[in-house]
């Protein structure tokens, strides 16, 4: 599996490293982007935003929507960037050109969220470096 090709997955366990070194690892949907990078949405107040503002490290693996790694899932190791505002527009287009239907549903349910909660929910993007 090229680097890259981890971005055409269904889902993908993105591990994150706290300051003390320490791996943590979440299931996310992930789409192309640009060569040799992929992307998804996530909150801006989320723990791995947190995380990779202070380590730019990340790794990826081929998982299961319960971040269970698939046995033999090679490991792939990144960098990764989190982007907020008009910035991450270009990966909402490309999660909804991915995910068509289901990441609408999600964009929609979020709107809602957002409006009850009064806090916004898949307000930042994180754009993945292969290179």
């Amino acid at each position: 599996m090229s680097n890259s090709s981890i971005a055409n997955e269904r889902y993908v366990l993105f591990t994150t490293f706290k300051r003390d070194g320490s791996a943590v690892g979440t299931a996310v949907w992930i789409a192309p982007y640009e060569t040799g990078r992929a992307c998804f949405t996530t909150g801006g107040d989320s723990a791995k935003v947190k995380r990779l503002r202070n380590d730019a490290r990340v790794t990826l693996q081929k998982c299961d929507y319960k971040g269970r790694v698939v046995p033999g899932a090679p490991v792939i190791e990144a960098t990764a960037r989190v982007v907020t505002g008009a910035d991450c527009e270009p990966v909402n287009v490309a999660m909804r050109k991915k995910y068509a239907i289901q990441f609408r549903l999600l964009e929609w349910t979020t709107a809602i969220t957002s409006r009850i909660k009064r806090q916004s929910v898949a307000d930042a993007a994180v754009i993945v470096d292969f290179s």
